[in-house]
């Protein structure tokens, strides 16, 4: 039976194992461990829902079996159930996290460097571009998990040079190829988080990454930082699909109003959390990004505080027929990110507790900067689709801000 013993941020916390004839995972504190949680679904009281561990690890590998397996036969795993898949890759995972097989020793790792050629890191791209299960490379020395649905690989930058990111070579940049029915997808999502940024809102900073004859969506990992050696600092964060105990397959289903009162419960959290998650709601709402679930947002864990991570996966998906246009976390009824009006926020704070004022100014300041700023936003993109895009971004802000919706919904 395998079980995986867990450090966070180099420190020793715990153990996940099997929980008997359950079957459902079980994570147990060392006690000597830190005070922070290793997920706010897992306080240390013990007060864990019986699928809290099982799921906090499921959400750490793709959503996808397929992509599942192939991981298996990439990294040698005994098998493609969540255990065995992070005893071979729980190295670098998201988070403070790094999960091993019980009983072995980081406390002497040194950074293992394994450079990622500029003719490899084309591949990976084209071979995601090809095949969005390929993930990992049939064979070579990278070791990683990411969550999601999209295809993605991990890549560490040391002074300038691309490394594959491995249990003492934390991961700093996530590499994002658009599969090829999502044309400009790639651009469409780093001029969206500059757009947040523009506005105000901490966004995570992305860019395209430019490989030979290949290009993809790169992104600066939030939950590293620069330690000033070779390796980064991990830092621990889980997205809140995680933080409520809820599983991937029902990323969908948790609402603004649980996630709201889930972030105000939190112990350490800042005072203003819950209005930080309305601001990335609404810019969500705005943009136009209906597919914004659970797993899209994030909370930053810190032995002092706990904050929303920065923004990411912002996507304008209104652009991409294919995707479900009806919102993930629906407001106050308002299932279309046009039929979202001023009062439907209103009855969000009403709902939740939040105070109605502030929330109808977070909303109305949110919306008059984006007003200000959306003539110069996604410049780098198709104009085409700008064309396309612009004008459905504007009627969302108009019904932002008005006491009722437009009468039609795209």
């Amino acid at each position: 039976m395998i079980e995986l013993d867990a450090y966070l941020e180099g420190v020793y916390y715990g153990r996940f194992a099997e929980g008997g004839h359950t079957g459902e995972l079980v994570f147990t504190y060392d006690e000597s461990a830190p005070a922070t949680p290793i997920s706010l679904s897992i306080p240390r009281d013990g007060r864990a829902s019986r699928s809290a561990a099982t799921n906090l690890l499921d959400n750490l590998l793709p959503d996808r079996a397929e992509v599942r397996e192939r991981m298996k036969k990439s990294y040698g795993a005994a098998g493609a159930d969540t255990l065995s898949l992070l005893a071979a890759a729980g190295g670098d995972i998201a988070g403070g996290l790094v999960l091993v097989p019980a009983g072995a020793d980081l406390r002497r790792d040194q950074p293992l460097l394994d450079p990622a050629l500029d003719m490899d890191v084309a591949e990976r791209i084209a071979a995601i571009k090809r095949d969005p299960d390929a993930w990992t490379p049939a064979e070579g020395p990278a070791r990683f998990s990411l969550a999601g649905s999209q295809g993605k690989f991990a890549l560490a930058d040391y002074e300038g040079e691309w490394y594959w990111s491995n249990r003492t070579m934390p991961s700093t940049h996530i590499i994002k190829p658009a599969a090829m029915r999502l044309p400009g997808l790639e651009q469409v999502e780093a001029d969206t988080l500059a757009l947040a940024s523009t506005v105000g809102l901490p966004a995570a900073k992305a860019s395209l990454l430019h490989m030979l004859d290949q290009q993809a969506f790169i992104v600066e990992r939030f939950d590293r930082a620069p330690t000033g050696t070779v390796a980064a600092q991990r830092i621990h964060a889980e997205d809140l699909a995680q933080a409520s105990g809820t599983s991937a397959k029902r990323k969908y289903d948790q609402t603004a109003k649980q996630t709201i009162e889930l972030l105000r419960a939190a112990e350490l959290a800042d005072p203003d959390i819950e209005y930080d998650f309305l601001r990335q709601l609404a810019f969500n709402t705005i943009i136009g990004n209906a597919d914004a679930h659970a797993k899209n947002y994030s909370v930053m864990l810190r032995p002092d505080r706990i904050s929303l991570a920065p923004l990411y996966d912002a996507v304008p998906v209104i652009l991409y027929p294919e995707y479900d246009q009806n919102l993930a976390m629906e407001i106050s009824g308002a299932r279309r990110p046009s039929a979202v009006s001023l009062d439907h926020w209103r009855k969000l704070a009403r709902s939740t507790g939040l105070d109605i004022g502030r929330v109808e100014h977070e909303i109305r300041t949110l919306a008059a900067a984006m007003n200000g700023a959306i003539e110069d936003a996604w410049p780098s993109i198709d104009p085409i689709q700008r064309n396309e895009l612009l004008p459905l971004v504007k009627r969302n802000l108009l019904a932002a801000i008005s006491d009722t919706a437009t009468p039609r919904a795209r």
